[in-house]
């Protein structure tokens, strides 16, 4: 029972030693360059600019194609195109109840 015990406590304890030991090492070393979470905050700065050079890009392409005055026309002949439909079945109604 003690040594399953041991080895269950041996097997918790491995991965933060594993984690620890490079850790322990680093810090006796002096620093080359920035640190992790300052690497980290630098690639999301990257990260975030691309986004918003990729969102930009988009928007111009948007508006050169003139993309919402396109949407606006199809809609409008589709609102056209649906009233002509009412208007022909109104008059289908209307003839049928004349005669």
């Amino acid at each position: 029972m003690d040594l399953r015990r041991n080895l269950q406590w041996g097997l918790l304890l491995l991965p933060l030693w594993l984690i620890a030991t490079p850790v322990a090492l680093a810090e006796d070393e002096p620093a080359k360059g920035p640190g992790v979470l300052e690497r980290i905050g630098n690639t999301a700065k990257k990260v975030g600019n691309k986004i918003e050079q990729g969102f930009t890009k988009a928007g111009k392409k948007l508006q050169e194609k003139k993309v919402g005055e396109k949407i606006e026309q199809k809609l409008k002949k589709a609102a056209n195109k649906t009233a002509e439909g009412f208007k022909k079945a109104g008059d289908k109604i209307d003839k049928k109840l004349n005669n």
